[in-house]
């Protein structure tokens, strides 16, 4: 289904999509990956006579099979991080053990969280104990943290200008501004929406001090408008757990240990100081779930207003009464034999791993239980087969076993953490004297829309979520 849509006055600049190159006066800007997809975001810059590499993403979902390291990502200068998901720092690893031994630049918020999210990613892919701490030792020796609107900080010797801009989409999460004597680019890394739970509003205050060569601009929900609002969040989750609480069952959400996690802790936070939630005991069973946000609570500073002055009057928006955390695998299994009501959040969001496994394998008979989803599930991944099952009345095979899907199916929806296409075109439209802007990190027919809305032409958004691979926005 597609809806017509008013079509926004021409955006100044040249739009283009699914291009790979754009020109600098003194180099070029060329994605290596992202370039007609969502995921594997790796762009490198040649500017000044040096060569950067901004993210450097791994394929997802889909994308996975196809994906192939770059050979023009090794010979750099620098590495810049615009963000801490696997989509923007994958391929580290691979980097790493081919040798490239130069700095690695990000906020060290975004670095605290790569480092958590890398650790458990190698440990997924079975990587020994020692090629593990090997690739530990060496990002920590090759990272450089960067604070934020520091204005052309430079990076080491290479003579260029970088400066990290908020972009609201994770904790550390930066736009990248970078200069040199000849050539000014922007890249947006990936945006988050505006009045978000937690986090600052993407930076809006851009210096025209120069123009801009080209904006590179990420395109993940181009073709469309989110539709749900806080309130409407807020309502879903509640009807859910109320509904579940009567019958005396459990709540199980697979969420994503980076952002997901935290954002659904800071709704459960708002229920119950307002007293709407029903006293209900709250599991957070996710080992890197809970370093994330324990990464989120050492950088409080990174918060918006609402959140700080909630920290001020003493109450932390991701705390409240009744929840505690799960650490060891012992006490998962516990929690499994524990009787509702109760709320479970574990990982991972499309359920291909984690403890949420064990917990529908054994809650997902009981027509008491409610399995929430928080996020789209990918065609393939055990979560999509979940929703396939209930539909039908079938079993879905979780960890070996034959699982009768009786439980009570729900999807939360509007916790996406990017920018829908008008609030993309915001954000562009602070950056001042801009002559060019590249479209990436979006669907094709994502991309192709955006780019006729920015310049002007009519076209239709579709209400799909975007592309099912990208396992977390």
């Amino acid at each position: 289904m597609t809806t017509a849509t008013m079509t926004p006055a021409p955006f100044a600049a040249e739009v283009v999509a699914a291009t790979a190159v754009h020109p600098l006066p003194d180099g070029e800007v060329r994605l290596l990956g992202a370039v007609e997809s969502v995921t594997g975001a790796m762009t490198r810059v040649e500017m000044g006579g040096r060569k950067l590499l901004v993210d450097c993403g791994i394929g997802q979902g889909a994308e996975a099979r196809r994906w192939r390291f770059p050979d023009a990502a090794r010979d750099v200068d620098a590495v810049v991080l615009t963000h801490g998901h696997l989509d923007h720092i994958g391929s580290l690893p691979m980097l790493l053990d081919g040798g490239y031994d130069r700095p690695i630049l990000a906020t060290k918020a975004t670095l605290d969280i790569a480092r958590i999210s890398l650790e458990d990613s190698l440990s997924m892919q079975r990587a020994s104990f020692r090629e593990i701490q090997w690739f530990l030792s060496t990002f920590d020796r090759l990272a450089r943290p960067v604070p934020y609107d520091q204005s052309g900080a430079p990076i080491g010797s290479l003579g260029l200008g970088l400066t990290f801009r908020e972009a609201g989409h994770i904790l550390g999460s930066a736009s990248v501004d970078l200069t040199s004597d000849k050539s000014r680019v922007v890249l947006s890394g990936d945006l988050g929406r505006p009045d978000s739970p937690i986090l600052r509003d993407p930076f809006d205050a851009w210096p025209d001090a120069r123009p801009v060569d080209v904006v590179i601009m990420e395109s993940t929900y181009g073709s469309r408008d989110h539709e749900h609002t806080h309130s409407d969040i807020e309502e879903k989750l509640l009807s859910v757990v109320r509904e579940t609480v009567a019958k005396k069952g459990k709540v199980f959400i697979p969420a994503f240990a980076i952002g997901r996690t935290q954002v659904l802790l800071w709704f459960l936070n708002e229920l119950v100081e307002s007293r709407r939630l029903p006293k209900i005991p709250v599991a957070l069973d996710t080992p890197m779930g809970l370093l994330v946000t324990e990464t989120y609570g050492r950088f409080k500073k990174l918060y918006d207003k609402e959140s700080v002055q909630k920290l001020s009057r003493g109450d932390d928006p991701l705390d409240f009464d009744d929840l505690f955390v799960v650490k060891r695998g012992k006490d998962s299994l516990r929690l499994r034999e524990a009787p509702g009501p109760m709320i479970v959040i574990a990982g991972a969001g499309m359920v291909t791993g984690g403890r949420i496994i064990g917990h529908l394998v054994d809650g997902l008979p009981d027509p008491r239980n409610t399995l929430l989803f928080v996020g789209h599930q990918s065609v393939g991944t055990p979560g999509r087969r979940i929703q396939d099952a209930a539909k039908a009345g079938q079993t879905v095979w979780l960890d070996g076993e034959a699982v009768m899907v009786r439980a009570r199916i729900e999807t939360l929806r509007g916790l996406s953490a990017h920018a829908d296409r008008g609030e993309l075109r915001t954000w562009l439209s602070h950056i001042p004297n801009v002559r060019r802007v590249g479209l990436h990190h979006g669907e094709l027919s994502a991309q192709r829309d955006l780019a006729a809305w920015l310049s002007g032409k009519p076209t239709a958004s579709p209400t799909a979520p975007p592309h099912p691979g990208h396992s977390h926005g």
